[in-house]
């Protein structure tokens, strides 16, 4: 189901989104960007979705960043904002989605696709997955959201080095920094990746959902008084915050 670019499934509990353009290596548009976080949305307010798994179509790359072609349509600094401001909520959106979400990494995942793994709540590679970000090969400075999102995951001193070598790492670099959660071989990933996501739908949906808000609530606001507040109210049991 779903459009030519976004497909979909849902099977017990579990939606399945699929970036699908492997002619162009999965690489994302502006109109992708803006219908992802409408259909994570969408699939939060059916009720009938536990968890989100996505991935790209075949097993040679997740996403190889934004369509090249767009960018080179984009003349004018207003153009450059809209663009931005499409890909900047659509992270921010997604990481607020209240269903956990898993990304399912096969191959490559660079630029704007790397600030999208950020936004997901795990990350399972294959051995063979590659990932970069360069910004600085193409004279772009990331947006704040993402810059932060990236530093809680693996620090200041490896966010300084993605961003300013702009080099590839390999899934088992990455999950040493931290990014990835976990490395597997290529031909048990998927299976590897079903198994977690029925693990998660099996436990309580409300203990799940809160977790992740108390995740996200500490490590995004640690010292602000109003959001430990918040954090202490969910493991008190107010569950509908």
């Amino acid at each position: 189901m779903g459009d030519d670019t976004l497909r979909f499934e849902v099977e017990n509990h579990v939606a399945t989104v699929t970036i699908n353009r492997p002619s162009q290596r999965n690489a994302l548009t502006r109109a992708m960007w803006a219908r992802l976080p409408e259909l994570f949305e969408e699939f939060r307010d059916s009720g009938n979705v536990r968890v989100i798994v996505l991935r790209g179509s075949g097993d040679r790359a997740f996403a190889s960043g934004q369509d090249i072609r767009e960018f080179r349509e984009m003349k004018t600094p207003e153009e450059w904002k809209h663009h931005s401001s499409v890909v900047e909520d659509a992270w921010r959106r997604i990481y607020q989605i209240e269903l956990p979400v898993i990304a399912l990494i096969h191959g490559f995942a660079m630029g704007g696709a790397f600030g999208l793994l950020a936004m997901c709540d795990l990350r399972y590679a294959a051995d063979d997955g590659v990932f970069a970000i360069p910004a600085a090969r193409l004279d772009v400075v990331y947006p704040e959201i993402l810059t932060r999102r990236i530093i809680d995951l693996i620090g200041p001193a490896n966010t300084k080095e993605i961003l300013m070598t702009a080099r590839r790492y390999s899934a088992r670099e990455a999950c040493e920094m931290g990014f990835v959660t976990r490395v597997l071989p290529k031909n048990e990933l998927d299976a590897y990746v079903a198994d977690m996501a029925a693990k998660i739908v099996e436990n309580a949906p409300i203990s799940v959902r809160n977790s992740k808000k108390m995740v996200n609530l500490i490590q995004g606001e640690l010292f602000n008084g109003d959001a430990l507040a918040r954090a202490n109210h969910l493991r008190q049991g107010g569950f509908n915050s």
